[in-house]
């Protein structure tokens, strides 16, 4: 099942312009969603994400980041050190000033460092408007990681 505060946050970070993907014939188990994605060998939902250099995503709550996390993780990015980007929560480091890095290599920082650095910062929903990403592909990645996958 879809958690209904995370689908209400996603609602409210989600730009209403953001193209729509034709979704296919297929259903998600024991959901009402449609699958959009293309899944990986254990069926976790694979995105194609386009590294964004000198730019971070700022994550001010701690939904935002989890659903940014679970979208890096579907996009096969990672941690500087390897580790899942769903690994650990770097969130608790910097709370509301966090930013993490828009490359397959992830790092993290506050806010202030990225403008000190004269960085890119985008929001989350800035990010995933670049990146193609729509709510159904979200709520896809949700329940992957809500249930089936996770």
């Amino acid at each position: 099942m879809v958690n209904k505060r995370f689908m209400e946050l996603v609602k409210r970070q989600m730009n209403k312009e953001c193209p729509t993907i034709k979704p296919r014939d297929l259903k998600l188990p024991r959901s009402g969603l449609t699958q959009i994605l293309e899944r990986d060998e254990n069926g976790k939902p694979k995105l194609d994400l386009t590294p964004l250099e000198g730019t971070g995503v700022r994550v001010p709550t701690q939904e935002e980041y989890d659903i940014l996390m679970q979208v890096y993780e579907c996009g096969g990015w990672k941690w500087s050190g390897g580790n899942l980007s769903t690994h650990y929560n770097y969130w608790n480091e910097h709370k509301e000033e966090t930013c993490v890095r828009a490359e397959e290599r992830l790092v993290y920082a506050n806010n202030e460092f990225y403008i000190k650095e004269n960085l890119k910062v985008l929001s989350t929903s800035e990010f995933y408007d670049i990146q193609k990403i729509n709510l159904e592909m979200i709520k896809e990645i949700n329940q992957w990681f809500d249930g089936n996958g996770k």
